[in-house]
């Protein structure tokens, strides 16, 4: 068991790193005892990054609004900034 949660760990960090150079962030549902708040975090980050496109603006936003919450709920102290952010360029969009 402890083998495959640090393989599972492993290929989610590698696939992370891969999501934020290429643009690709997670999108599809993972265990939740998989997840961690640095993974939450950079998943937030990767789909607060792709709002700037406005073709995808909203769901990119709607993303990393859930990846936040997620963060902050596993503990980051950085998650508050992240849906601030999130919640005044949804805001903008609402004017």
């Amino acid at each position: 068991m402890i083998k495959q949660l640090l393989t599972a760990t492993a290929f989610i960090a590698a696939a992370t790193a891969h999501a934020e150079s290429s643009g690709n962030c997670l999108t599809n549902e993972l265990e939740s005892r998989l997840i961690t708040a640095d993974l939450a975090m950079a998943n937030g980050n990767c789909h607060l990054a792709r709002a700037s496109d406005e073709s995808q603006a909203i769901s990119a936003l709607e993303y990393a609004h859930s990846w936040f919450l997620q963060a902050q709920a596993l503990g980051s102290s950085q998650a508050r900034e992240g849906l601030d952010k999130v919640e005044n360029r949804l805001a903008l969009r609402r004017d």
